[in-house]
């Protein structure tokens, strides 16, 4: 079948088609929803839809600004897997395939990214490799795996919350920014970018940790029980606010 636009040949655009399939098939399987399912659909659209874009923009600052959208939201789905395991929607089998397929794609955007002189070229793209058997860089951060941790605590607490969903709602999306935001913005391709989703991720910190206290101000749960996730948080936060630091001031 003939094609009309360029982006159609490229290996990485038809990749991340085939991440959409099994994306859908995957989110076919769960048995409830988190509000990672739902940044989840939208994130692995974005990424076949930024790199057409990117192909057939004009000017090279362009190209890398759409070729930056697409692997956050690369990063982004990688990281709604990983927030789908600790919800227990998927184990971590479920995942595995659709990280497999991202990480190859991660490697050709960034490439890309670097050769973007007159049309988007991956005829040299090297492989996205990581260090002790993890699949993107963001893993290998502490904070992304204190975070990890939180929503899996927010899970065990949510699970009494029968009476107070909105409650348990609301933990479910702070909880989930945190941890999207860290992914996505270790892998944007300038500071400033990175430091904007640190500021949310942050922002997210501070929400959750609200969200906590005004469960325990409505007696929706005892404040002996919050402190383990308060914790967490507020190390949580800690660790972002000096990662923000340094991002402002890389050479100090």
């Amino acid at each position: 079948m003939s094609t009309l636009f360029g982006h159609e040949h490229l290996r990485v655009y038809k990749m991340a088609m085939e991440f959409v399939t099994l994306g859908d098939s995957l989110l076919s399987l769960a048995e409830r929803k988190a509000d990672a399912c739902g940044h989840l659909s939208r994130a692995m659209e974005s990424i076949p839809l930024h790199i057409a874009h990117a192909n057939n923009s004009w000017s090279a600052k362009e190209r890398i600004t759409y070729l930056g959208h697409a692997n956050g939201s690369v990063l982004e789905c990688a990281a709604c897997l990983d927030v789908l395991v600790a919800r227990r929607v998927f184990d971590s089998a479920q995942t595995v395939p659709g990280k497999l397929l991202l990480r190859p794609v991660c490697g050709m955007l960034i490439a890309m990214q670097k050769s973007a002189s007159d049309r988007v070229c991956e005829e040299d793209a090297d492989p996205y490799t990581t260090k002790h058997e993890v699949y993107f860089s963001h893993e290998r951060l502490d904070v992304y795996q204190l975070s990890l941790g939180f929503v899996s605590w927010v899970e065990e607490l949510c699970c009494g919350l029968t009476e107070r969903q909105d409650v348990a709602d609301r933990l479910d999306r702070t909880s989930t920014s945190i941890v999207l935001n860290i992914a996505e913005g270790n892998g944007r391709f300038t500071v400033l970018d990175h430091a904007r989703f640190l500021s949310i991720a942050h922002s997210a910190t501070v929400q959750s940790a609200s969200t906590l206290d005004l469960a325990v101000a409505r007696h929706v749960v005892e404040a002996d029980n919050t402190k383990r996730g308060r914790q967490m948080i507020e190390r949580i936060s800690a660790m972002l606010t000096a990662m923000a630091k340094t991002k402002a001031c890389p050479h100090s």
